[in-house]
């Protein structure tokens, strides 16, 4: 349904409902004037039925007692009547029978031209509504007992005319009321609308790519001002959902680039030391010792490329870390062994403030240690030294991995975690990591370990020197299992 189709469906519902009620009221309004009108006339037959018995005694020359008299003053078949009586007001007399009619009379000798309709046969009580012999006038018609039957038909016309002024009245002013009442009506649900046409011009623009629109929000404590505010929300949240799919589809563009290229590297030295002990080049025994040991160096390089590209994809799935207590401190102790037992030359110091547990997996989080103390002695000089701390509040558990090499190769270390980073800075940390053959990865396996426990992992210069990778992880108090 459309905006227009709506606000027509509205305004028209509007206007019905105010017709209806308003033609009940006029109905009911109609038929209390009516029941008085009716009420006023049978007053009135009842008292003009007094009048017409003295003007029939005085014009059958009757005193009162059925005696003869002699015509009265009034003159025959008239009479003056009550002063509320109106003109044309009719009476008779008749016989007890119902049907013998021995005089006629009308108020202050106004024309019987067009006498009221009566039956041929009448009875004492009857009261009713009739025609005239000729023409649209009304009676309102009493009959009752004296001596004899004596009728009273009084006009309706002063009654029918007021009815039919109050109709004429009460359709102006219905018609009017309507009129008015609909071009009120249009003119508010337009008002109450525009929000509305703004809301279909902005989902129009939206449709047409502008993501970045917004509903312009008016009175949001309104029905129309909450859809406005609810919109806003679902279209900031479609935005932020395009956003990081496209951001993701870069990401994964750039995953793929940098994947091709680090794999090409190992496989074109394999393929060009195969091609030379193929094409005889190395005949020499050293020489083809050398190609081989290349190519056994290249396979084992490209393997590790492989086996990280695989954990990240293991950690990329969406599926929950096995859950068990793990002893932080204990693997910090097991990784300083390990730096240790990679480079005797290096001092390696363990700082433990009491026990930390965490809630994960136990080969992961080793790994985490790993990667970091190889990416601390791979980035920094032999005999460097290097200090692990591991320490907790309320809530988490801090494992510091400090060294005193060159400090970070880039001013944002955020990047430092992404896939296949490689800096520019010669000098750096960049070039040890292509002698020492890193494709980049280590970094992000941290990273993404970090992530699925909960937590995360960052970078920092040291103000004396070095870099600082801290890994924030959530707090476990239950009891120590084994892990």
């Amino acid at each position: 349904m459309t905006g227009r189709s709506l606000r027509t469906r509205l305004i028209g519902t509007l206007v019905l409902l105010a017709a209806g009620g308003m033609l009940v009221l006029a109905g009911i309004t109609y038929l209390s004037q009516r029941s008085y009108e009716n009420r006023r006339v049978d007053d009135q037959t009842a008292t003009a039925q007094r009048a017409v018995d003295r003007a029939l005694d005085e014009k059958l020359g009757l005193d009162g007692r059925g005696d003869p008299k002699g015509p009265g003053p009034g003159g025959p078949g008239t009479f003056a009547g009550d002063a509320d009586l109106p003109a044309g007001t009719y009476g008779q007399r008749r016989a007890r029978d119902g049907r013998t009619i021995e005089g006629e009379v009308t108020v202050d000798g106004s024309s019987t031209s067009a006498p009221p309709r009566l039956p041929d046969t009448l009875r004492a009580g009857q009261l009713f509504t009739t025609g005239a012999v000729r023409g649209d006038t009304r009676y309102r018609v009493r009959v009752a007992q004296t001596d004899a039957l004596v009728v009273v038909a009084v006009p309706l016309t002063g009654a029918d005319r007021a009815l039919r002024r109050l109709l004429e009245q009460e359709a102006a002013v219905i018609a009017v009321v309507l009129l008015l009442l609909g071009a009120l009506g249009a003119v508010l649900v337009r008002l109450e609308f525009r929000p509305l046409d703004r809301i279909a011009t902005t989902a129009d623009a939206i449709a047409a790519g502008e993501l970045d629109r917004r509903v312009e929000v008016a009175g949001p404590g309104t029905e129309v001002g909450r859809l406005g505010v609810a919109l806003n929300n679902m279209l900031a949240r479609l935005e932020q959902a395009f956003a990081e799919t496209k951001a993701s589809e870069e990401r994964l563009r750039r995953f793929l680039s940098d994947a091709a290229h680090e794999l090409r590297t190992p496989l074109v030295s394999i393929r060009g030391y195969a091609e030379l002990v193929r094409m005889g080049g190395a005949s020499d025994p050293a020489r083809m010792a050398t190609a081989l040991r290349r190519i056994e160096d290249e396979s084992a390089r490209m393997g590790t490329i492989v086996e990280d590209l695989l954990v990240l994809a293991r950690l990329d799935e969406i599926r929950a870390v096995e859950q068990t207590v793990v002893d932080v401190a204990a693997l910090l102790e097991d990784a300083a062994a390990d730096a240790e037992a990679m480079d005797p030359t290096r001092p390696v110091s363990v700082d433990v403030d009491g026990d930390a547990l965490v809630l994960g997996d136990n080969d992961a989080l080793r790994q985490v240690l790993a990667n970091l103390i190889r990416n601390a002695v791979v980035h920094t000089p032999a005999g460097t030294p290097l200090e692990l701390t591991c320490e907790h509040d309320a809530a988490h558990v801090r494992l510091h991995v400090r060294d005193h090499g060159p400090g970070l190769p880039t001013d944002r270390p955020a990047e430092l975690f992404e896939r296949f980073w490689r800096g520019q800075d010669d000098g750096s940390r960049a070039r040890e990591a292509d002698a020492a053959g890193g494709a980049g990865l280590g970094l992000s396996i941290v990273a993404a370990i970090a992530r699925a426990h909960g937590g995360r992992v960052q970078a920092s210069d040291e103000p004396g020197g070095g870099a600082r990778f801290t890994v924030t992880l959530p707090l476990c108090t239950l009891p120590l299992a084994a892990g």
